[in-house]
């Protein structure tokens, strides 16, 4: 299972890299290559994105997902972290 230290180094990684090319959001093969590229995940050549996946379909299972990372129709789906409401918002919409 990959501790939390090790999941907040891979998405700040991420996030870096995000930022430098002015992505906001990538699949999980395009992370598994910039990982593999700072050394930080190996990417596989057969399967590539495979490692990311796995690491991610464990953490799903376990409700540890976090809230920038979602999978629609077997894709996943990272979002830069900075896009993320750091506190709830309430009363968005209000009533006169």
């Amino acid at each position: 299972m990959t501790d939390i230290k090790t999941l907040q180094k891979l998405l700040h990684c991420l996030d870096e890299y995000m930022k430098r090319t002015g992505k906001r959001e990538i699949d999980e093969m395009e992370a598994n290559i910039e990982l593999a590229r700072v050394g930080l995940l190996n990417d596989e050549a057969p399967h590539p994105g495979r490692p990311l996946r796995e690491i991610l379909m464990r953490l799903r299972d376990s409700n540890h997902l976090p809230e920038n990372i979602r999978q629609i129709y077997g894709q996943w789906k990272i979002r830069i972290s900075s896009t993320i409401a750091k506190a709830p918002m309430f009363f968005q919409f209000q009533c006169d």
